[in-house]
């Protein structure tokens, strides 16, 4: 399959990889492994159903899903290279995140952050649904949720659902099982037996077995001819061995993130079964640790002590919306599952004067909310001191794996950035989509009483620990 314009110039031409997965017509199809398979091309290309004439026909829907805004912005930025250039009359609508052809075929994109996101779509249909990098969400919810969305009425349209992944993201796991991916990453194919109910001519229905089949299609750099000779082989040479395997050579092997700075106290909590099901406990109050993003994402912990423990009953995460967003879930969650705050946790930079509104985020709270009590919580002078006292602070905390999902997952991936000239891993952390979570998380060690409590009695070896970062980062101090 190739696409032209009206004029019949060749404008874009699959791989035979990208061809191969535009071909498949099984119900489920992910595309993808190593880096550099030219996945998102494909999985844009494939929303429009060009085989059925997609674009022409007046009930084709389709929506392609990222995890957040920004990452989508990518996806449609490379939409308005591509699909004016063969779609004849196409429009997008930027208030709907939506392309429009004169036939009223229509394909848009969204973004699921949480979980809960997924209430957004209630109600709406696609024939076509696709995921671009699956395996960044943590858990299955979003994806199976959309899947019961996947419906039309025209019998002439195709009804599939597709995804694309690099096999290092959070949701790793589920990803591999719900595909049947092996950890050497080769392709796959899995038949999927279900009952259903058809007509049975009578005015009646009858049930009757069916197979769907879901597919996954490895492709690695070598099959993307026009990355060839770019130097983008060599960049992830220098990766870290574990990300070199899997964005290299496409290997799915494990589920730990390489350099992770909450490996072992995770390990622990799941061996000691600390995360699970954390019920909130009604009168017992329920304090918030932030993480502010003023051009990234807002992150909250919800936590309640009951005795010694720390337990964590749920943790949200968006970008884009101002304070009000965040007020009304705070009240949202009070009246409808009961929560009585206790104490609100800024970060240092909640005191920092919006270059907008001209206040801190800790006043436009604290007008928002009267009556609540917000607290700053004072910045350490290293940040490697602050991931100690989390790492201590962790021994005593239970985390709910449901209503923290998306939380606990960047908890795991949060890790050190690899320093390519010694290689080896620095104290230093990456920044990116996991690391709001993980710094709002250390509010609780930074600013919780209760949690300074429990690392002044922490063992000897983590008091050795975290008298060495804190010896190292005077000096780093000094010396710069």
């Amino acid at each position: 399959m190739q696409t032209t314009s009206v004029d019949d110039e060749v404008v874009w031409q699959p791989t035979a990889k990208q061809a191969e997965f535009l071909a498949c017509d099984d119900f489920e199809v992910l595309y993808g492994g190593a880096a550099g398979g030219g996945k998102s091309d494909a999985l844009l290309i494939d929303a429009w159903a060009l085989a059925h004439n997609g674009p022409q026909h007046p009930q084709h829907r389709a929506i392609l899903f990222r995890r957040s805004f920004p990452e989508l912005k990518d996806l449609i930025d490379r939409s308005h290279e591509l699909y004016p250039a063969f779609i004849e009359g196409a429009v997008y609508d930027k208030n709907e995140h939506r392309w429009r052809t004169p036939w009223g075929a229509m394909v848009e994109f969204g973004y699921l952050n949480h979980d809960n996101d997924r209430f957004k779509y209630r109600g709406r249909a696609w024939n076509v649904i696709g995921f671009d990098e699956l395996t960044l969400w943590a858990t299955p919810v979003c994806y199976l949720y959309l899947l019961s969305r996947n419906r039309t009425t025209a019998r002439d349209l195709p009804r599939y659902m597709r995804a694309t992944t690099n096999p290092d993201g959070v949701g790793q796991r589920w990803v591999m099982e719900r595909f049947a991916i092996e950890e050497a990453g080769g392709p796959a194919r899995l038949s999927v037996e279900m009952d259903f109910e058809e007509e049975d001519g009578a005015g009646g229905y009858r049930e009757v077995k069916r197979a769907f089949h879901r597919t996954f299609i490895p492709a690695k750099l070598a099959d993307n001819r026009h990355l060839r000779g770019t130097g983008y082989r060599e960049t992830l040479m220098m990766l870290p061995p574990e990300e070199r395997d899997a964005l290299l050579r496409g290997l799915w092997r494990g589920n730990r993130v390489e350099g992770a700075f909450y490996f072992r106290e995770l390990q622990a909590m799941r061996a000691q079964h600390r995360v699970g099901k954390v019920l909130h406990v009604p009168g017992v109050p329920v304090n918030t640790f932030w993480d502010l993003g003023y051009s990234d994402f807002n992150s909250i912990w919800f936590h309640q002590q009951i005795g010694l423990t720390h337990r964590f009953i749920r943790s949200y995460q968006n970008s884009g919306y101002g304070v009000d967003h965040y007020v009304t879930l705070l009240q949202e969650l009070q009246q409808q599952h009961g929560y009585h705050y206790g104490t609100h946790y800024l970060p240092h930079d909640g005191a920092h004067h919006s270059g907008q509104t001209g206040k801190t985020m800790y006043q436009l709270l604290n007008e928002s909310m009267p009556g609540h009590n917000f607290q700053i919580v004072p910045r350490v002078h290293a940040l490697i001191v602050g991931i100690q006292q989390t790492r201590a602070a962790m021994a005593s905390c239970w985390i709910d794996d449901t209503e923290c999902a998306d939380g606990l997952a960047s908890l795991a991936a949060y890790r050190k950035r690899y320093n390519k000239i010694i290689s080896a891993f620095a104290d230093e952390p990456i920044h990116d989509s996991h690391s709001n979570y993980a710094d709002a998380f250390r509010q609780f060690a930074q600013g919780y009483d209760g949690a300074r409590m429990v690392i002044t009695s922490s063992s000897a070896e983590w008091k050795r620990k975290l008298a060495l970062a804190q010896r190292a980062a005077r000096r780093n101090h000094m010396t710069a």
